[in-house]
């Protein structure tokens, strides 16, 4: 089970949101919120649930997380279903398919962190995201162990080699 102190608790409700003047979500229909209306947070780690009322069909949870809201990145894992082969969730979701199954998806998050710091040269985040996938009990997890030893890619924002440099060559 996630470990949710009691400060990030109070921090990621509704209620928090409209306290501090923030908006929760913009769904166009609040009852389809895929996050019960705080759907954009962001530097979270957030778990998805798979059941299916198909025979033999074990509950699947998959861990992931996003450094920008979890509306983009949700709306990055609908695309994603499209394409075999980029997620395990979206693997599963597509397998799940194929056997006429319906499968229904419980989202909710499991905790909050920053992201890579340029100074510290630390993500807290996918550290997190790492250990909550490595000390996951039981075999329902989509998430595979090698994503443990991916490295951050929050820290490529900082590194020189994405800009351009043709301004650099005026000089």
């Amino acid at each position: 089970m996630p470990i949710i102190n009691a400060h990030d608790k109070k921090l990621m409700t509704p209620q928090a949101f409209e306290k501090n003047n923030y908006k929760t979500y913009n769904c166009i229909k609040e009852e389809l919120c895929p996050l019960n209306n705080i759907c954009l947070v962001s530097n979270i780690i957030y778990q998805a649930t798979i059941i299916s009322f198909l025979q033999e069909f074990n509950e699947k949870i998959y861990i992931g997380l996003c450094q920008t809201t979890f509306q983009k990145r949700y709306a990055n894992h609908k695309n994603w279903l499209k394409y075999k082969n980029s997620t395990a969730l979206s693997n599963e979701l597509r397998s799940l398919k194929e056997q006429n199954g319906e499968p229904n998806i419980t989202w909710w998050i499991f905790r909050n962190n920053k992201s890579y710091n340029n100074s510290s040269k630390k993500c807290n985040l996918c550290a997190s995201e790492k250990y909550d996938i490595a000390t996951f009990k039981g075999n329902s997890i989509l998430n595979k162990r090698s994503e443990v030893i991916s490295k951050c890619l929050h820290q490529n924002k900082f590194s020189l080699a994405l800009h351009d440099t043709k301004y650099w060559r005026q000089w």
